[in-house]
């Protein structure tokens, strides 16, 4: 972790993040640091200091020396912050798991929920290690490449590619490949789901996180997340199921008999999704797990043996 984000996180989150989902009030204090004009005392330093926060009080003693330039740049990322900017792309960073990735609007930050997905996919992997020595892992819409890195890091046996339809997503994630000294280990390509793999590509894992919100849905979800997260990452269609029908219909031609898809869904349609799975010829093993918070969430299925039958249960054909 740098110095700055170490600073923002530990001396202006008491302060910034508390006003986040306010507006700014004239004469309201929100335990903003005011740098000095140029001068060599301390003492003229004022800060406003929020309740209970010794570790802001000790980070700011570390930027009393400061340059003005650093006081600056403060000022800047209080500022964003305040405005709804979430904290993970104003420091460029975001924890998942083990790893420490570079985020930018380019891509969705990673979340708990996320880390439930990867953890899922790793616990089959080692299930199977007698069966899967180096299994095939293919990570569908991997974003900051979160999941695809994850895997790749803990299961060092996986030979994983990780597809996204974002060129810019892509940059992305292959910056954070290198920086996690990952680069060998996972192959980028960029495409819209399987358009990105060959038609006779096979894996003994297919997971995802795709879009699973519906445009209608815009409105109930955070300020912070409609106003500075891809769309095209957030929003499946006016359903918010129309990137789960094509990934659920296309994934048994590319997984091996036995093989595992883990997908990540939205809770209020999760079990509809899973009841897609139940009623198929091509999946059987569906287990539709709770998140970290109790809602239903991750949803792991097999690849059935025999001919891949696409699900012919979409709403629309009932």
């Amino acid at each position: 972790m740098s110095r700055w984000h170490g600073l923002f996180t530990a001396a202006l989150a008491c302060a910034a993040l508390a006003a986040s989902a306010q507006e700014l009030q004239p004469g309201k204090d929100y335990g903003v640091v005011t740098p000095p004009q140029k001068t060599d005392d301390p003492s003229k330093i004022v800060v406003i200091e929020p309740d209970d926060a010794g570790a802001v009080t000790q980070a700011l003693e570390r930027l009393r020396a400061g340059e003005p330039a650093e006081w600056s740049r403060l000022d800047s990322w209080l500022r964003r912050r305040v405005a709804g900017e979430p904290v993970q792309y104003i420091t460029g960073r975001a924890a998942f798991r083990d790893l420490d990735l570079e985020v930018t609007p380019a891509v969705l930050i990673p979340r708990s929920e996320t880390e439930g997905l990867a953890e899922a996919v790793l616990e089959v992997l080692h299930g199977e290690a007698s069966r899967w020595p180096k299994p095939r892992v293919l990570d569908l819409g991997t974003g900051s490449g979160a999941v695809a890195l994850a895997i790749a890091h803990e299961w060092p046996a996986a030979i994983v590619v990780a597809t996204d339809a974002s060129e810019a997503a892509l940059a992305v994630a292959g910056r954070n490949a290198e920086a996690c000294g990952l680069a060998g280990r996972v192959e980028f390509r960029h495409g819209d789901w399987f358009d990105a793999i060959g038609g006779d590509d096979r894996f003994e894992v297919i997971v995802s996180n795709p879009p699973y919100i519906a445009t209608g849905e815009a409105d109930q979800l955070p300020s912070d997340v409609r106003d500075h997260e891809p769309p095209e990452a957030l929003f499946s269609g006016e359903s918010g199921l129309e990137a789960l029908r094509e990934i659920v219909e296309e994934a048994p031609r590319h997984l091996v008999a036995g093989g595992l898809l883990a997908l990540e869904l939205a809770e209020a349609r999760a079990r509809e999704v899973a009841a897609w799975l139940e009623g198929a010829h091509d999946w059987s093993g569906v287990d539709l797990r709770d998140d970290f918070a109790g809602r239903p969430r991750i949803l792991l299925a097999r690849r059935e043996r025999g001919p891949a039958i696409a699900p012919a249960q979409w709403e629309e054909e009932r």
